[in-house]
């Protein structure tokens, strides 16, 4: 199980029953991949750094979750499709991933001083 970090920028004219649809779906395929979202952050509306689609403004969307690796291919792919979805990046929650390598390797030193502690 991985956990990721999910930015949606959604066209700004989207009704908010569109818009939970969208991270409704997005929710089920994390479920479908045996994860799910910890975190959801609506930024609001901002301005685009450069025109997308002939829009200058988009409607932020940040979620964090855990999936399996098959996820990313899937949950691209979708909201490659969707038309509401003006851009979309996923990527692996690195930071994470490094302090939960550091937990592991103390882990793995408190049990071989344990071991050397018990004279195995």
């Amino acid at each position: 199980m991985r956990k990721y970090e999910c930015v949606m920028v959604l066209h700004p004219g989207v009704s908010e029953a569109d818009t939970e649809a969208i991270l409704d779906r997005f929710r089920a395929t994390v479920a479908k991949h045996e994860g799910e979202v910890t975190q959801h952050d609506h930024w609001g509306r901002r301005e685009l750094a450069y025109p997308i689609e002939k829009q200058t403004n988009g409607d932020y969307h940040l979620l964090q979750f855990t999936a399996n690796n098959t996820f990313v291919i899937e949950a691209d792919r979708d909201l490659r499709l969707d038309e509401h979805v003006l851009r979309h990046l996923i990527v692996q929650d690195e930071e994470w991933a490094e302090r939960n390598r550091a937990h592991q390797a103390k882990i793995g030193l408190d049990k071989k001083a344990e071991e050397a502690r018990d004279g195995r």
